[in-house]
């Protein structure tokens, strides 16, 4: 009797997430360098049952799309489980530099994770909440970081394993061209490392990312901060 409570419930509990967890969200971002916008990013999230699929699309503007027309497409798809998103395939793919293309595809049954790029294929073990680039950030629409002081998780590239560490500020306030939005930083831990990402999501958005800022040693930060975004429930 105690087993099939059990179950009655977290079959209610996975369906109400499930009905919290948007349809279909359609992001767009400037990509900026000292202010000045680079690339435009189209960024879409489908939901289809406990199933997901994410899009992103990056296109050059101005000066940079006459000397380096390059078109970079990321794909993302997997399951939605109980404690967020199980991705299972993941890709990176260049128009003109192929030789920059990476995939990753993540086997959760047999625990292990296999890498593709130019520099041929390599399997290595798949640690429970690994992220791939792109379901890290829809990760959070999915488990917002509510209640938690910080973040740790593996993040794959395709290439490589990096390992995130984010201490979390809530109820920051940010503006970007979509507007004054309430958020939660992310920011990178240690303080003192080479390459880091400081996130900040949108709170009364589902936790979308709505700025993100590369930092690394030597050379221009690159901002990513929204300009339109569209959630269908």
């Amino acid at each position: 009797m105690r087993t099939l409570l059990a179950l009655a419930l977290l079959s209610i509990s996975t369906a109400l997430t499930a009905l919290e967890i948007p349809h279909r969200i359609e992001a767009n971002y400037d990509l900026q360098v000292k202010g000045v916008t680079l690339a435009k990013v189209r960024e879409v999230f489908v939901r289809d049952g406990d199933q997901y699929h994410i899009e992103s699309i990056t296109k050059p503007v101005g000066l940079l799309a006459l000397f380096k027309p390059e078109t970079i497409v990321a794909t993302s798809e997997g399951e939605i489980g109980e404690h967020g998103l199980l991705p299972i395939k993941y890709t990176h793919k260049r128009a003109q530099d192929s030789h920059k293309n990476s995939a990753a595809e993540f086997d959760w049954t047999r625990r292990e994770l296999i890498h593709r790029d130019n520099g041929g294929i390599r399997q290595l073990n798949l640690v429970d909440g690994t992220q791939d680039r792109l379901s890290m950030m829809y990760q959070f629409v999915v488990d917002p970081p509510r209640g938690r002081l910080e973040i740790k998780l593996d993040m794959s590239n395709g290439s490589m394993i990096e390992k995130m560490h984010y201490q979390v500020k809530p109820e920051q306030t940010i503006t970007t061209s979509f507007g004054t939005m309430r958020s939660y930083n992310l920011i990178s831990l240690p303080l003192d490392v080479p390459k880091k990402s400081n996130v900040w999501l949108a709170v009364d958005h589902n936790f979308v990312p709505c700025k993100v800022v590369f930092t690394e040693d030597g050379s221009n930060s690159l901002v990513q901060v929204l300009t339109d975004l569209k959630i269908f429930p």
